[in-house]
């Protein structure tokens, strides 16, 4: 019977910033960025693990046709451009951005990583308001 999970270790935190990932169209590299769907066959959504560098950014500003994302900011320090507007993050700090809405981050430190993790999903993909509607209890009890 095959599994219902898929694992996959991606190292620590802070070797993420020497990851790279040539964008496939543009062919630009960019530093600390990982992909988790190119090895965990993930079907409802895209999720990435960064590390900004100090002074790093994404070298183009960009949008999407279908999917919003969020950002959670897990450390660090600095600022996303959103339809032109800046707004200061930090660890804690969390974003959801519109499919349309013009984006970019930038780590302003100037000695600090900026690690986060995006989320990508399509707008309007939850079928749900309720958080807990789709989930269903077992009989079996967890045991540590």
């Amino acid at each position: 019977m095959p599994k219902n999970f898929n694992i996959h270790q991606i190292g620590k935190m802070d070797t993420l910033i020497n990851n790279q990932y040539v964008l496939p169209d543009s062919k630009k590299t960019i530093f600390g960025k990982m992909f988790l769907n190119e090895f965990m066959n993930l079907s409802g959504c895209e999720i990435s693990f960064n590390a900004f560098g100090p002074g790093q950014f994404i070298p183009f500003n960009h949008n999407h046709i279908a999917n919003e994302e969020t950002f959670i900011f897990l450390s660090g320090f600095g600022e996303c451009e959103i339809d032109g507007e800046k707004v200061k993050v930090k660890e804690g700090s969390v974003i959801n951005m519109q499919p349309n809405a013009v984006r970019n981050v930038c780590n302003t430190s100037k000695d600090t990583i900026l690690n986060f993790i995006v989320i990508q999903t399509k707008k309007n993909s939850m079928n749900s308001v309720q958080l807990t509607k789709d989930g269903i209890g077992v009989s079996d009890r967890p045991y540590w």
